[in-house]
């Protein structure tokens, strides 16, 4: 599948900034212990792609500080546009975004330290190819990480019918984009098939009960994809009831004591060869 189809499915942050901003906010630990874990210093030159609304490359951005700088790359220039504003209003001089299609070639030279992207390539037809283009701008001994989703994780023990069905309403919908949906474990495979060296990988997600975060974060997606869910026979409106849908999920565990956790986020790293 191609951007077209991941913007049908997910929208542009442009029109869907509340919803993202929790989803992705709630990611915010897990990506500065991969980027930590991984090696990236401050002052260096960070390539990020896939930019969306910002917020990888803002906090990417502060966590390299304003000796180093950072450039995100958007397809749309609506995203392109919001980004810059973001950035302005938090005072970061030290990102720029740029509208280019991160399936084609960009205009840089292999001048960046390190490359960096999340959730982006589940969305990509050929994702090794993708990033053996994108590597080329990364200079010898700099850095490759990327956080992938396996939409195919998580569950609810004991069974809980309410947060079931919204599970499955989410796997239905990025199904029938062509979504790749364990992209996340497949990111070993990727990287080598780009002819990287074998990465390093962490898993991190999130796990608990009526109290956790979970359900707020699978009612922020479900909220981004109610258009989809209708246009595509999964769901309707009145079946997701979206303004209690929360309150329902937590009652579900409430009931049952159990617990349910989200989709796994894996990191993967590598360094170039020098």
């Amino acid at each position: 599948m191609g951007g077209e189809t991941a913007d049908y499915i997910i929208g542009h942050p442009e029109t869907e900034t509340e919803p993202l901003s929790v989803l992705s906010h709630a990611f915010h630990p897990f990506t500065l212990e991969v980027l930590r874990e991984a090696g990236l210093q401050k002052g260096v030159r960070v390539l990020e792609i896939g930019s969306g609304g910002g917020d990888l490359a803002l906090l990417t951005a502060e966590y390299v500080g304003p000796s180093g700088s950072v450039v995100g790359i958007e397809t749309s220039p609506e995203a392109v546009s919001y980004g810059m504003s973001r950035a302005k209003a938090s005072g970061l001089d030290n990102v720029s975004f740029v509208q280019a299609p991160i399936d084609q070639d960009l205009p840089f030279e292999p001048e960046f330290d390190a490359l960096v992207g999340r959730i982006v390539l589940m969305f990509m037809p050929s994702p090794a190819a993708l990033l053996r283009r994108l590597a080329r701008h990364v200079r010898p001994g700099g850095l490759v990480i990327f956080q992938e989703t396996d939409l195919l994780t998580g569950k609810t023990v004991p069974a809980a019918p309410v947060i079931d069905e919204v599970r499955d309403w989410m796997l239905d919908a990025f199904a029938r984009a062509g979504i790749e949906m364990e992209m996340g474990h497949k990111l070993y495979q990727t990287f080598t098939a780009a002819g990287l060296p074998a990465p390093d990988m962490e898993i991190d997600g999130f796990i608990g009960g009526v109290e956790d975060v979970s359900p707020s974060l699978f009612v922020n997606v479900i909220r981004m994809l109610i258009p989809q869910l209708e246009a595509l026979g999964v769901a309707s409106p009145d079946q997701v009831q979206i303004d209690t849908l929360e309150e329902r999920m937590r009652a579900d565990l409430a009931k049952t004591g159990g617990v349910m956790s989200t989709p796994l986020l894996i990191g993967a790293w590598t360094r170039l060869q020098g």
